[in-house]
């Protein structure tokens, strides 16, 4: 949208009678889940089994008047980048740094309303938004707009509209577009239409193209309503809207078209799903869940492909299907999609309900047949929530059983999504009165399950059995119970669990599921070994050096790391960014080691006498510089949150600044060996001590997972680093012994080379 004022107005706005419509095609490489399978709660190209216990409390932005009426979404990008946003009840779409909770922007108002904006009634409407592996993208969001017509004074009216807001900067990138009563058109114009469902985009083109889809409902008053109220009409529309440029904030919208009524339930979603149309070709369609089942629609020209055949008498579809929504592969993408290694969508499920009953659909295609199959399981308690959510992860050369995850007005329930038997339920009844699940869905990762009840409260249940967690493995954030409603979805990408009601967001750290599948070791040097998959970004091994090489620190990615020699000076490979470093500085004590910030905008170096040196967005929380030590400083830790660190003494004392708490130190004890080094759980709330031994010393709630303190060693350890699930750790010694513990695994070591200089440092990926 180049240019200013009413130049980028008009490049912006949906307008019914603009030019050239777009094809959409596919690109390579991963989808983002909120662009297809009808699940919010998948997003920033987040792996089936990213999150695990225990879930520790990470920020909160408690404010009632900022309250999510979405579901929560995430970009995609770097961790130091990626956003959790969100849209309030009026009008706003909030956008914040996912690592921090740091606002993004001026929070953009798109509405005058003052409720109602993104959802009138049962429905919630989840703006989508463009982002992609390589950064950051556009939220576009679509909502109701309240407006008088005239100057009579008719009463209010309702219009969509559709706003731009730039995720880097967070502000609102055009004025909304809005079509009064008083414009040009047809019976068909966005005045006088609600939405209630979110919309849907699918992933770009070559060129960057998509294409936006939503559904809007038109209520037509009967022209007799005295004597004929039955001739009341609702009017379904599935809009099309083709987006140029969609990650650039010089975006711009093609010619919109529609089908003007689908019989679609207003609450449904629609959802991407690839299926064979009548030639066996795979397509791509977007799904509606109707009064009648599963209609689906061209995604490049809105042609009718697909569809569940008419309902039989009393078969449970007659109040409408809800949100269809798909498998997952193993990657979180959506199957059939571009990337996914599959060309249809093996399975669309779906729940259809009343205002007593819910029942959950498996709808599957055989061939080309443009009829669809349809197995439905039995009957279960309570209205069903707009959409379900599925752990179910398929591949090209299978489709194995998972469950789907189902909420009622009653209960949570899991369905088996081979059989669709029911496999296990959380009854409401535990719950205060009035808080079931009618307006809420759930969220899966790995064996989890995350969901928000319709007042407000905070559940982690196991996937399996649907039984709560241990209070002490999830514990919601207190000022959390103050929520008196809630929307929509959580979301878990990057190991973060977001979780929005009417008290505010609320956002956790989680473990990660999955076992570490490389490391490095870095010699004195500056060479590097790069073991299991661990890529090799470069090394100062040819070059000559002012100082030794004492430490290093990868990026959050794991595609870069730092090496930092003794005088401070740093050097950066792969997507390492260099922020600064003290070779200039002359120093009272030489660096021992470096770590970086969560974000990986920058780092922290700590000398032998505990001097901290802070670099890009690492902050100074203290040091020990300007303190009498009883011993040198071997190693510094920082917190998960960023906003502290651990330091610790070769007799195991341990100094904590910032937000970093005390868990314990050997400081007291007569140690065997020295302390050569600390790691700290990734959950936050706890960290190990390695002596020189290999005697490790485990405080908090990190675990022990065996040592080499009773066997011989060829060479002393000289620093360890932790598992990031917290389930396990590594040493290393100068001969780049490598001795794995709990879940790392051995992936090689230069124990038996001939190392030109002897191994500093060691780092784990992921």
């Amino acid at each position: 949208m180049a240019g200013t004022g009413s130049t980028r107005r008009a490049a912006v706005v949906v307008a019914l009678l603009a030019v050239a419509a777009l094809v959409v095609a596919g690109p390579a490489g991963a989808m983002h889940w909120p662009n297809g399978g009808g699940d919010a709660g998948r997003s920033g190209f987040q792996p089936v089994d990213e999150g695990g216990l225990p879930i520790t409390f990470k920020w909160q932005r408690a404010d009632h008047a900022l309250a999510p009426r979405s579901s929560m979404l995430t970009s995609a990008g770097s961790l130091a980048d990626q956003r959790s946003m969100y849209a309030t009840d009026e009008g706003r779409v909030v956008v914040r740094r996912l690592l921090t909770g740091s606002q993004i922007g001026g929070l953009p108002d798109l509405s005058a309303k003052r409720s109602g904006a993104f959802g009138t009634g049962a429905g919630n409407v989840t703006p989508v938004e463009t982002s992609t592996s390589a950064g950051l993208g556009q939220v576009f969001a679509v909502f109701n707009q309240g407006y008088n017509p005239n100057a009579a004074g008719d009463p209010t009216r309702f219009g969509v509209e559709l706003g731009q807001v730039d995720e880097t900067a967070g502000d609102l990138v055009a004025a909304p577009y809005r079509l009064s009563a008083t414009d040009p058109c047809t019976a068909n114009c966005w005045t006088d239409y609600t939405i209630n469902s979110s919309p849907v985009i699918t992933p770009p083109d070559g060129a960057g193209n998509r294409v936006l889809f939503f559904l809007a409902e038109k209520n037509i008053p009967s022209p007799d309503p005295t004597n004929h109220p039955e001739l009341a009409q609702s009017l379904q529309t599935l809009y099309r809207v083709p987006i140029a440029n969609a990650s650039s904030r010089d975006a711009a919208i093609g010619t919109v078209t529609y089908v003007a009524d689908t019989d679609a339930n207003p609450l449904s979603s629609p959802t991407l799903v690839w299926l064979n149309d009548a030639g066996g070709t795979p397509t791509a369609y977007v799904a509606l869940g109707t009064f009648q089942g599963i209609k689906t629609y061209s995604v490049a020209d809105l042609t009718p492909g697909p569809e569940s055949p008419a309902p039989g008498s009393n078969d449970g579809l007659a109040a409408g299907v809800r949100t269809p929504s798909t498998p997952v592969t193993i990657t979180g993408e959506a199957p059939g999609a571009p990337g996914s290694g599959m060309t249809t969508t093996p399975a669309i499920y779906a729940a259809s309900t009343d205002a007593t009953s819910t029942r959950v659909h498996k709808f599957t295609q055989t061939g080309s047949s443009q009829v669809l199959d349809r197995a439905d399981s039995p009957a279960v308690s309570g209205e069903a929530a707009v959409m379900l959510a599925t752990d179910q992860v398929v591949s090209s050369s299978s489709t194995p059983a998972g469950h789907l995850f189902v909420t009622t007005s009653t209960n949570l329930y899991s369905f088996r999504t081979d059989t669709l038997a029911l496999a296990a339920a959380y009854s409401g009844a535990d719950l205060p009165a009035g808080q079931g699940f009618r307006y809420t869905t759930a969220a899966a990762t790995g064996q989890l399950v995350a969901v928000v009840t319709d007042g407000g409260a905070q559940l982690v249940l196991d996937a399996t059995t649907l039984a709560p967690v241990d209070n002490e493995l999830f514990r919601p954030a207190p000022d959390a119970w103050a929520a008196t409603e809630a929307f929509g979805q959580p979301a878990v990408s990057s190991r973060f669990l977001q979780m929005g009601s009417g008290a505010g967001a609320f956002v956790y750290g989680m473990r990660l599921a999955s076992p570490p599948t490389g490391y490095w070791l870095a010699a004195s040097d500056g060479g590097i070994f790069a073991f299991g998959d661990a890529g090799f970004f470069g090394s100062t091994g040819n070059m000559t050096l002012n100082r030794p090489i004492v430490g290093m620190g990868t990026t959050p990615t794991r595609e870069g790391y730092w090496l930092v020699a003794s005088d401070g000076g740093v050097f950066s490979f792969g997507d390492a960014v260099f922020h600064g470093s003290a070779g200039d500085i002359t120093l009272n004590s030489p660096i021992i080691a470096m770590a970086p910030t969560p974000s990986g905008d920058g780092y922290w170096m700590v000398a032998a006498d505990g001097g901290v040196f802070s670099f890009g967005d690492a902050e100074f929380f203290g040091s020990t510089g300007d303190l009498q030590l009883n011993k040198p400083i071997v190693g510094i830790a920082p917190t998960i949150t960023g906003l502290g660190y651990w330091l610790v003494a070769s007799d195991g004392g341990i100094f904590a600044f910032g937000d970093a708490a005390f868990f314990g130190s050997t400081g007291g004890m007569t140690l065997n060996k020295p302390i050569v080094g600390m790691a700290a759980n990734p959950n936050g709330d706890g960290y190990w001590l390695v002596g020189s031994d290999g005697g490790i010393f485990a405080f908090g709630r990190s675990g022990f997972y065996g040592s080499t303190g009773d066997i011989t060693l060829n060479k002393p350890i000289i620093t360890m680093a932790a598992s990031g699930t917290g389930l396990g750790y590594v040493f290393t010694a100068p001969d780049g012994g490598v001795f794995s513990f709990g879940d790392v695994p051995f992936l090689g070591s230069t124990g038996d080379m001939t190392l030109n200089k002897p191994i500093v440092a060691l780092a784990v990926k992921p």
